[in-house]
């Protein structure tokens, strides 16, 4: 029997409509699939990257402490060469010449400068550039902007080193990019770096070491005579802390520190000594005090204890 064109009509519109529905389907399909491999294909690279700036971080705390020692070193070794404390004439002061070494690797004074040879590719920006190159290897724009280099004290034995970064990454296939800024802090331990007032004030004859005291001075004549024959360096709050001393700067602070001058080393090495308070800050000051010798230790007759001293080493004065 022949199907009527009414029918016909009916069926034809069904197949249509049903044929749409399959190519809109698959088109979705093909579109969900599409876009979820994109999506996965970006989380994967957000997360390489991510993974890149978090193990460059660590690395970071690394490259501050060993570009910070260096620079330290090299600020002791320009003050050597130079024979002078910072901050006076046109030399610079601690915080400009501590920022140049660090990124630049270099010491200013006045319009010249002297290049400092441990800094030679161990500056902060050499360190910057490693890093960019090592982020390029994966297709990774590594950008850094230095905003600010300090060096500061919070506690006795240790120096900060702040450096306030703006570090920007971006993929190269444009997938993904981002900017951070941070500080990153680093602790630098003062032991073993040499004592500004000495090398400057002995001409470069007589250094002394910071290095902490291993006995305490005030429990006998014997262990105040240990610490006095090593210049050992104790905790005091009238005293200047390291970073002062490197500006001659002998005022009192909460983080500061002294040594007593053996004065028998400045002999030794055809220096005259002073008849002055053997407290390192004062030695080397202008302050007038009232000194006196020890008793028990008066063989030393070049060791002198001003009165402000003499309860905190425990001593008592030769009659």
């Amino acid at each position: 029997m022949a199907i009527s064109k009414g029918r016909k009509g009916i069926f034809f519109t069904f197949a249509a409509i049903a044929l749409s529905l399959v190519i809109i389907f698959s088109f979705k399909v093909y579109t969900d699939y599409g876009l979820k491999d994109k999506m996965e294909s970006i989380e994967a690279r957000v997360n390489t990257m991510n993974n890149f700036i978090k193990g460059m971080e660590k690395d970071m705390g690394n490259a501050i402490f060993i570009v910070g020692f260096r620079s330290l070193l090299s600020i002791e070794d320009y003050m050597m060469n130079h024979d002078t404390f910072l901050n006076v004439d046109d030399y610079p002061s601690l915080s400009v010449a501590f920022e140049e070494a660090f990124v630049n690797g270099a010491i200013p004074r006045g319009i010249t400068e002297d290049k400092m040879p441990l800094m030679d590719n161990n500056t902060f920006l050499n360190w910057t550039q490693r890093m960019k190159s090592q982020a390029n290897k994966t297709d990774i724009g590594l950008g850094f902007t230095i905003n600010d280099v300090t060096i500061s004290q919070s506690e006795p034995w240790q120096v900060d080193v702040s450096v306030d970064l703006t570090i920007s990454i971006q993929d190269k296939k444009n997938t993904a990019s981002w900017s951070i800024n941070k500080v990153f802090t680093e602790k630098i331990n003062i032991t073993g770096f040499v004592d500004p007032l000495y090398f400057v004030n002995n001409n470069g004859k007589v250094n002394n070491t910071i290095r902490k005291t291993t006995v305490d001075p005030s429990a006998s004549a014997s262990n105040l005579e240990t610490h006095l024959l090593n210049s050992y360096y104790i905790e005091h709050s009238d005293a200047p802390s390291y970073l002062m001393r490197f500006e001659n700067n002998l005022g009192s602070s909460s983080n500061g520190i002294e040594s007593l001058v053996n004065s028998q080393k400045l002999i030794d090495a055809g220096l005259t000594e002073k008849s002055r308070s053997a407290v390192d800050f004062i030695y080397y000051g202008s302050q007038t005090t009232t000194n006196c010798n020890i008793k028990d230790l008066d063989s030393y007759d070049w060791f002198l204890l001003d009165s402000a001293h003499l309860s905190f080493y425990n001593a008592v004065c030769k009659v």
